[in-house]
């Protein structure tokens, strides 16, 4: 009995384990199939982001704007990107496959070994991106300065299978970096070598540079004095409490012509005239000061020289005191003057303004440093304008300004004038127009021209400067002079500007004056109507203004010109005469964007398969090849025949335009 109980549990027994094993295994299995179809649906997904991945890995290969090359660790290629195709002149299929550095890069065989040497290189670095630097060719002439960006890609072994070069062209990049440099060498010469002495000085007093001339003067080393010198240690004592008298009012006040006592290292003095302009960080804190010192002990012994023998003869020699005061003046307009600029200082500023043209031309600038670029060619070439004047105001006081004479027509001088000016006032909606233009017509004489139309261009930039709205009008007028052969011809500048307030008017053709209003614009050195008053007189001729407030100014010279007997046919052909009104050619500055229309047009139809390849031509500036590529184009459209044209001509700016608004 009690065995077969025992039997009945142990086979009871059995059917539970069997049970409960049978639906643990269905549970499992089931649990099988739903993981498995979990996978296959992650394996789908994962798939789809490789591939998604892959299109946009090869779009940025196909369209990126820099060299993409794949190459083995035996220098052999495996395959170069669309832009590396034209920037070597070299098709993919010819480049596959070739040695790197003697087929692509065009090293000269004697140099391969060395470029090979530095591109193995990298295979023994640790870092994931190796950027190197070094020359490859395009032809048998032009070589460009590339800089890489190398990635080796390993396989599961960790051997590196392939390189992925990425290299971008900055050879006039390192032009203009060494032009830049050879600028700033020559600045700092001039700096270092000017006739007068410079320093600056912290919020402590302390000397924080210094130039040789001044050190010169000193005696001291730049060890010695920066950074360990205040400048009470460098004047005497009677120099230094005057310093602290005037120091108050620094740096919300600059300090012009002070004259002090310095101490040199042997302990002898000599005097000075010290200029000092404040400089502020961009939170209007106070940095530095920048002084300009000039050496004026033989004026002080002269001057006190001059004093003594002043003082003994003062009563018998009024006339010598005038012009000993009309000679203090002139040392001092000699001052502001060589405080101001130096001739030398032209020589750099061409260069600095001719890089910043070549760069804002460049289609591979990039964006954020379109502004910089151009804000360094705009205040290169005012700076550069105020230099001129300078010179020009120096030149007629020291008495050294010649007359050359030369036959021109009216109408000459006007079309130049409206070329100049034209589109200007036409970009400030300004009317700009010459009053009764019959008048000036078979009008010939001999003079000198260029004072002339120095004048007139003085006179307008300041109308168009100071005109917002409204009207510019030129009026030239004609009368008969003393004599037969003699014309005295009236010139009228008359605009809606700002106008010039009555109390000021008295002053506004002295050097370095400018009006309130005027300086507002914080434009010009104030010479402009100074010069043009001088040329004035020069040419034997009178001038005037007359202005009200807000009401415009209207400015009259008078020059006497001598009449041209015999005319040459070349000159009266070049004197017909042309637009007399701005309005005339303000369509015009809205042609060159009709015209981009019909390029875009042209380069958007259905026709033209090779719109992308014209653009990136136009990019890399080959234009050589780009108008074979347009040669082989059947299209009549207009657009084409545009784009022709101006690549024939080499329209930079158009070009230029163009791919920067072709989003397309």
């Amino acid at each position: 009995m009690i065995e077969q109980i025992i039997s009945i549990g142990i086979a009871a027994t059995l059917l539970y384990f069997a049970y409960f094993y049978r639906n643990a295994y269905r549970r499992e299995k089931k649990l099988r199939k739903i993981l498995f179809r979990k996978n296959l649906i992650n394996a789908e997904e994962i798939g789809r982001v490789i591939r998604e991945k892959e299109k946009q890995f090869q779009d940025i290969y196909d369209t990126a704007n820099s060299i993409i090359i794949r190459w083995s660790p035996d220098f052999r290629i495996h395959s170069v990107n669309p832009y590396a195709e034209e920037f070597f002149q070299m098709a993919k299929d010819k480049a596959e496959g070739k040695d790197l550095v003697l087929d692509l890069f065009r090293v000269p065989f004697e140099k391969s070994n060395e470029i090979k040497s530095l591109l193995w290189n990298i295979f023994h670095r640790p870092e994931q991106n190796i950027r190197q630097e070094f020359d490859v060719y395009i032809g048998l002439d032009d070589k460009r300065t590339v800089t890489w960006s190398n990635r080796i890609l390993k396989n599961e072994f960790g051997y590196p299978y392939e390189v992925l070069s990425i290299g971008i062209d900055i050879t006039n990049r390192k032009i203009a970096e060494e032009n830049l440099m050879k600028s700033y060498e020559r600045i700092l010469d001039l700096y270092n070598n000017a006739p007068c002495g410079y320093h600056s000085l912290d919020k402590d007093n302390i000397l924080v540079s210094i130039n040789d001339t001044e050190l010169d003067w000193l005696g001291y080393t730049r060890e010695e004095i920066v950074g360990n010198f205040r400048i009470n240690d460098l004047l005497t004592h009677s120099s230094f409490e005057k310093f602290q008298q005037i120091i108050h009012s620094f740096p919300q006040e600059t300090l012009t012509g002070v004259e002090l006592e310095f101490v040199r290292k042997d302990k002898s003095t000599f005097f000075v005239s010290l200029n000092s302009i404040p400089t502020y960080d961009k939170n209007g804190n106070f940095v530095i000061s920048k002084s300009t010192v000039f050496d004026i002990t033989d004026r002080k012994i002269a001057e006190d020289k001059l004093n003594d023998y002043s003082q003994k003869i003062q009563l018998q020699n009024k006339r010598l005191q005038k012009a000993v005061e009309a000679a203090i003046k002139a040392n001092q307009s000699k001052s502001v003057f060589f405080s101001k600029i130096t001739h030398e200082l032209r020589t750099p500023l061409h260069a600095v303004i001719g890089f910043s043209q070549i760069l804002e031309k460049d289609p591979n600038l990039p964006d954020h440093l379109k502004g910089y670029v151009n804000s360094l060619y705009e205040n290169g070439v005012h700076l550069l304008g105020m230099i001129n004047d300078i010179l020009d105001l120096s030149k007629i006081e020291a008495g050294k300004m010649t007359e050359t004479r030369e036959k021109f027509s009216l109408v000459q001088l006007w079309d130049t004038l409206f070329s100049m000016f034209s589109y200007r006032f036409a970009e400030k909606q300004i009317h700009f127009e010459l009053l009764q233009p019959e008048t000036i017509e078979n009008k010939f004489y001999e003079a000198d021209l260029q004072k002339i139309r120095q004048i007139l261009v003085n006179l307008l930039g300041n109308s168009l400067k100071f005109t917002n709205q409204g009207f510019v009008n030129l009026e030239i007028q004609i009368k008969q002079g003393l004599e037969p052969n003699i014309d005295l011809v009236c010139f009228t500048v008359k605009d809606s500007g700002i106008g010039i307030p009555k109390d000021q008017l008295h002053s506004i053709f002295e050097a370095f004056q400018q009006t309130e209003q005027g300086s507002s614009y914080q434009e010009g050195t104030g010479l402009g109507l100074s010069i043009s008053h001088q040329l004035v007189d020069f040419l034997g001729g009178t001038i005037q203004v007359d202005s009200e407030l807000n009401q415009g100014s209207t400015f009259v010279f008078e020059l006497p010109l001598l009449q041209l007997m015999e005319i040459p046919n070349d000159l009266i052909l070049k004197s017909k005469i042309g637009p007399t009104n701005s309005k005339e050619v303000w369509h015009i500055t809205n042609a060159d964007e009709k015209e981009k229309e019909y390029v875009r047009n042209f380069l958007n139809s259905e026709d033209n398969q090779f719109k992308n390849e014209i653009l990136q031509l136009i990019k890399i500036q080959n234009f050589g090849q780009l108008l074979q590529l347009l040669g082989k184009i059947t299209s009549e459209a207009k657009g084409k025949t545009i784009l022709l044209e101006k690549v024939k001509n080499k329209r930079y700016k158009f070009l230029i335009d163009l791919v920067q608004s072709s989003s397309l």
